[in-house]
């Protein structure tokens, strides 16, 4: 059973078979794919009930997405969600999803919410929503 949160307040609590379940599933397998120890995330690009692109983390630069970061921050660096979006074109973007897990040395899940910069590019390419891992019974979703 999950509980979904939005907005810090519950929306719904579902059991772990469906749609949301089976794209979290997807993303961890994705997550795993990641070369880095502590902060192995994956996303999936979700629209229409098909999945369109996936990606995870990976210790590169993406020099576009620095118009999004705070100059404080540093250089962006290839996050999942941006990885999901990347090549594709913004036709099919708009009023997607996007779920993003990001899993533990156990292979449990953790918290994976989007940070400012990810949350900008995928408001600028029309993502409607974003679902992410809180732990192994809560997600969250944002609205952008």
């Amino acid at each position: 059973m999950y509980t979904l949160y939005s907005d810090n307040s519950i929306v719904t609590t579902f059991t772990s078979s469906g749609r949301h379940r089976r794209y979290l599933e997807t993303a961890k397998r994705v997550a795993e794919e990641s070369e880095f120890p502590d902060y192995r995330h994956g996303a999936l690009l979700v629209r229409g009930g098909s999945i369109l692109n996936s990606a995870y983390n990976k210790n590169s630069h993406i020099g576009w997405a620095n118009r999004f970061r705070a100059k404080a921050c540093g250089h962006a660096t290839h996050h999942a969600e941006l990885g999901a979006i990347l090549g594709v074109d913004r036709s099919k973007t708009a009023g997607a999803d996007v779920y993003v897990v990001r899993i533990g040395r156990a292979g449990d899940l953790k918290m994976s919410k989007p940070c400012q910069m990810c949350q900008s590019v995928l408001a600028h390419m029309g993502v409607k929503r974003v679902y992410y891992s809180i732990d192994e019974k809560n997600i969250g979703c944002i609205k952008l």
